[in-house]
């Protein structure tokens, strides 16, 4: 990390939670992000459609 990079973040006590939070996030690459995110998609997908399944009596 260069002296370029320092300047451009901002104090940690001026974050908000959120911000907090993402910035311990900063250094994973999006292609990782992106995947971890579609599986929590098709998971959700998978609980609900068995929630309706079990719902309508076919599980």
């Amino acid at each position: 990390m260069d002296e370029n990079e320092k300047d451009t973040r901002p104090d940690p006590g001026q974050l908000s939670a959120r911000e907090r939070f993402y910035e311990n996030f900063r250094k994973v690459p999006v292609k990782y992000l992106d995947i971890f995110i579609g599986v929590c998609v098709a998971a959700f997908v998978i609980v609900v459609a068995v929630g309706i399944l079990k719902g309508h009596g076919i599980l």
